[in-house]
């Protein structure tokens, strides 16, 4: 159990144990002091345990980025060394890039013109663009808002693939250890090795923008590149919870967790405003293997959800919200936007992820071999430059029992 579950499970019962004392009737001094000391130690635990879960966090992340060897680390800082600005301004002229670009492509494997590694899109700080020549004093310029990544949150593994058919192979079944006596024979047991496929879905978004624009507003392009790469990374995000299923010969699909097959449990009108009924939905997913209690499961609801639980009191649970209710038995979650189907309460109220074992359960495979062109010539008679990027991904669940998903009836 690491720091931020331990520190969670003591937070929980610290809670529950003053939800104890305030439904007694009368106190013994005893019992006083008790509420008293927990009381002055709750602000300090609960600034622990977010500082654990934090630390823990941001460690997961610089683990998968780092990665455990010295040829992780040194791609690493030849990442650091790349410009996107680079690849746009070979891909001008019709040439492969040079210099650090060219030796973090051949890190990666990628050869030729057009070559984009993808891991370029990870979030970074922008600084403000500034032209002391500019006729007209431009301030900072401010992105688009777009919704927080939460796949990760869930416990979704980004993986960078390189060409072909990625191949996700996990163990389903295995023989049984049985207790045997003296010369008995130990008997063959059937094992079984599931082997998940993906395949390359192109994921496209492009902008355009007059010279004229550019010549007026310093920093547009580089805005429009960020925009473009922010958009990327945020709907591959979305459609690991919503999928997109229009298929057609135009369109590749990727199958989400609303649609794949995961354990669900469905909230009635009636239940779903009770915080007993609610809290028993994630209890049952305490199951001793995926999960060995709340603080092992990753929830992700959907802003109705959340909105429900916030807003509703349920005079069954000493007339506290159904919020308050969940996070005083131990339970956390992440709100994301866009992931309900537009039902009053939300129709998908949250996904939830057993902690254990976590790790590759659920993969977004991302192809390394994007592709970023920048087009002043086909619209050149309209003084238009036309900026596509490319991505090819998929996602799937070698091992769908870490996952389930609650909807609400509607």
């Amino acid at each position: 159990m690491t720091q931020a579950q331990k520190l969670g499970l003591e937070l929980s019962k610290t809670k529950q144990r003053l939800l104890e004392l305030s439904g007694l009737d009368t106190l013994t001094e005893e019992q006083r002091t008790e509420a008293d000391t927990l009381t002055g130690s709750l602000p300090d635990l609960e600034t622990r345990w977010r500082a654990a879960t934090a630390g823990e966090a941001d460690a997961e992340k610089r683990a998968l980025e780092e990665g455990p060897d010295a040829e992780a680390r040194a791609r690493q800082e030849l990442k650091a060394k790349t410009k996107v600005a680079n690849y746009v301004t070979a891909a001008v002229e019709g040439r492969s890039v040079d210099g650090p670009e060219l030796e973090f492509n051949q890190s990666l494997g990628l050869r030729g013109e057009g070559q984009f590694p993808m891991e370029l899109l990870a979030p970074v700080e922008h600084r403000a663009t500034t032209d002391s020549e500019a006729a007209t004093a431009q301030r900072s310029w401010l992105d688009r808002l777009m919704s927080d990544t939460a796949a990760a949150r869930l416990g979704i593994s980004f993986e960078s693939v390189m060409p072909g058919v990625a191949s996700f192979p996990v163990t389903t079944a295995g023989g049984s250890p049985a207790m045997r006596g003296r010369s008995q024979v130990v008997t063959d047991a059937a094992w079984t090795v599931g082997i998940t496929e993906m395949k390359p879905k192109r994921l496209g978004v492009r902008a355009i923008f007059n010279e004229e624009d550019a010549m007026r507003l310093p920093g547009l392009e580089d805005a429009l590149r960020r925009d473009l790469a922010n958009a990327v990374v945020e709907r591959m995000d979305r459609l690991v919870f919503v999928g997109d299923d229009t298929a057609n010969e135009d369109r590749g699909d990727i199958a989400g967790l609303q649609t794949l097959t995961v354990s669900e449990v469905t909230l009635t009108q009636s239940n779903k405003v009770k915080g007993s009924n609610t809290l028993a939905v994630f209890a049952g997913r305490v199951d001793g293997l995926h999960a060995n209690g709340l603080e092992d499961l990753r929830v992700v609801t959907s802003v109705g959800a959340n909105t429900l639980w916030l807003s509703t009191v349920d005079s069954a649970i000493d007339s506290q919200t159904i919020a308050a209710f969940l996070r005083a038995a131990g339970l956390s979650w992440t709100v994301r936007a866009d992931i309900d189907t537009n039902t009053a309460n939300g129709d998908f109220g949250a996904f939830i992820a057993g902690g254990r074992g976590l790790q590759g359960a659920g993969v977004a495979a991302v192809w390394n071999r994007g592709v970023l062109v920048r087009d002043p010539y086909s619209e050149a008679a309209k003084g238009e430059v036309a900026l596509t990027l490319s991505a090819y991904w998929d996602f799937n669940l070698p091992r769908a029992s870490n996952f389930s998903r609650l909807k609400f009836a509607t």
